[in-house]
């Protein structure tokens, strides 16, 4: 995509095109600033101004850290995306609050929920730079795997024309649109395994903090640090995350041998069985099971399911949640999640074909359902999508779903292929655990979707994971195979050999 031009340092920045669109977003920013709520510090400032000054110097430190160390473009657009992408992820659990759809659908937003959208702003500006200087993905996103996600957000964004809750809908289809556009510019940019590796790490990195941060609230919440048992969280969002985090910290490790990933990986199982939300919990463990397993490493497979057995144990024997599951009899309805799939099913005939509306759930469902509050959506991803966006939507799903699969197998068969070629490879190998591990990421997310609005919903965390997971089945099928040909070709004196893992050998694992 780039060329030659890929390696020449990054300069000229400041040309006339970027200058027009910092002023265009200055301009924004004073239209936007007025139709803020008055604030103070004492209602919550102070987090977010952390949040925009961290998000400042971070750029900051990316930006002059390119220029002294002399990076080229493409490079330094990457990290720049990359540090798009983790304040994206992160700004979540800065901006934790409670809405009410009642509320919203009057126009009722609270401070945080105005800062989050403005640090999505914040995102959308620094994106639409980085486009000015690369546009070249924008085709993509109408290309193989992407165009059918292209389309699936596109089918979202209509939809919003007949949603209950227009305003609410289109802030949430902004983020949708900004995490796809931006995973499609991180693609584009991607060349090998290293480039797949950074971006795991950092996404690995913000899922600390989605990790960790839940945790410190639950100190301060007057209930108690538990609350019924499990951990004073939201257990359907945090154990996923916490085990999502735990599964990318066992890739990581398997790459790096660096022992941070070790530390990671204990901190997403401890917060996974505390949350002890039971998908969550499940699909933990059948996704570490899947990334040992396929490493044919039996053993060691065994070691890690015991690890996390006794785990469960010193936890469970240490902690209220002994009671909790002593207690607990939600099991005939899946904590209920049957009567809402049942209602939902009878309320998506009124509108098969293009559904409710872009989280349409969000607003009806809570008030028609007749359940508790906070039911603002039927708990499985392929309802959610159905319910808003009906047949249409759901189908493009099927499609997404398909693809991810089909490339995932494509890979395992190419890097089958690549390490009989060159049984010795470090690249390779990293390429098979990286396809493994997007193999039991998927399981993961695919359980999870069953259970709660993972993809379809709104664009938090978890659904940022599954969109992630789209791309880099995609771009690791793209390496592998772009490996496979490199090593395929007719072998040329060392001197000239420019593949990916030319020299770069590690003893055999066979």
């Amino acid at each position: 995509m780039y060329g030659k031009a890929a390696d020449r340092p990054a300069r000229g920045w400041f040309s006339w095109g970027a200058i027009a669109g910092m002023v265009g977003v200055t301009a924004f920013a004073i239209w936007f600033m007025p139709m803020l709520p008055a604030i103070s510090f004492d209602d919550g400032t102070i987090p977010i101004l952390a949040d925009a000054g961290l998000f400042f110097i971070l750029l900051c430190v990316v930006v002059g850290t390119a220029i002294v160390k002399k990076v080229d473009e493409r490079r330094m657009i990457f990290r720049l995306a990359l540090t798009i992408w983790w304040m994206l992820l992160v700004d979540e659990v800065f901006f934790s609050r409670v809405n009410t759809s009642f509320g919203i659908g009057k126009g009722q937003f609270s401070l945080y929920a105005y800062a989050e959208a403005a640090m999505w702003l914040a995102c959308g500006a620094v994106l639409f730079i980085l486009t000015l200087r690369s546009p070249g993905y924008l085709r993509q996103l109408f290309q193989g795997t992407s165009k059918w996600l292209t389309f699936f957000v596109l089918t979202c964004l209509i939809s919003i024309a007949w949603a209950p809750g227009p305003a609410y809908a289109m802030a949430w289809g902004f983020k949708l649109v900004l995490a796809v556009c931006l995973l499609q510019l991180c693609a584009s940019l991607i060349k090998d395994v290293s480039d797949i590796e950074l971006f795991l790490k950092v996404t690995a990195a913000a899922f600390v903090f989605l990790t960790a941060l839940p945790v410190y609230y639950a100190t301060k919440e007057p209930e108690g640090f538990f609350f019924e048992g499990r951990l004073n969280a939201d257990p359907d969002l945090l154990s996923p995350l916490a085990a999502a985090l735990m599964v990318i910290s066992m890739m990581l490790y398997a790459m790096t041998k660096k022992r941070q990933w070790v530390v990671t990986g204990l901190l997403g199982a401890v917060v996974m069985l505390l949350g002890f939300g039971k998908a969550g919990v499940i699909g933990g463990f059948l996704a570490a099971g899947i990334f040992m397993l396929l490493q044919k490493k039996v053993v060691r497979s065994l070691g890690l399911m015991v690890g996390l057995g006794a785990l469960s144990a010193l936890i469970i024997s240490v902690t209220p949640l002994a009671g909790y599951l002593q207690s607990y009899q939600g099991g005939s309805t899946l904590t209920g999640r049957t009567v809402i799939w049942g209602k939902a099913i009878t309320a998506m005939k009124q509108s098969p074909i293009l559904g409710r509306g872009y989280l349409a759930t969000f607003f009806s469902w809570e008030n028609t359902s007749g359940l508790a509050s906070g039911a603002v959506h039927v708990h499985n991803g392929f309802l959610e999508v159905a319910y808003n966006n009906g047949a249409l939507g759901e189908l493009l799903l099927l499609m997404i779903h398909f693809m991810m699969l089909r490339n995932i197998f494509s890979s395992l068969k190419t890097c089958k292929m690549l390490r009989s070629l060159r049984p010795d490879s470090k690249q390779a190998w990293h390429a098979y655990l990286l396809t493994i591990g997007c193999l039991g990421l998927y399981v993961h997310t695919f359980l999870q979707g069953l259970f709660g609005a993972n993809f379809g919903g709104r664009c938090m965390s978890p659904y940022m994971l599954w969109l992630a997971l789209v791309m880099l089945t995609a771009v690791t099928r793209r390496v592998t195979e772009t490996m496979l040909q490199q090593a395929t070709r007719t072998r040329e004196p060392l001197y000239a050999v420019t593949g990916l893992d030319a020299l770069d050998l590690v003893p055999s694992r066979n």
